[in-house]
């Protein structure tokens, strides 16, 4: 586990966002969790969009 702090923000942890964002497929987040100014999780989340009409079910 990489040790990633708030207050010096190095090109490691900028890339492991970049990538998290490159992982996005279209539409989605990426949650970066911070405890006691560590970067303590980074989360991605990928959202599929759908056009259902749940009245006409």
């Amino acid at each position: 586990m990489v040790d990633y702090s708030t207050k010096k923000i190095t090109k490691d942890l900028v890339d492991e966002i970049k990538l998290s964002l490159k992982n996005v497929r279209g539409w989605g987040s990426v949650e970066i969790y911070v405890q006691d100014f560590k970067i303590t999780q980074i989360t991605e989340r990928n959202i599929k969009k759908t056009s259902l009409n749940i009245r006409e079910l």
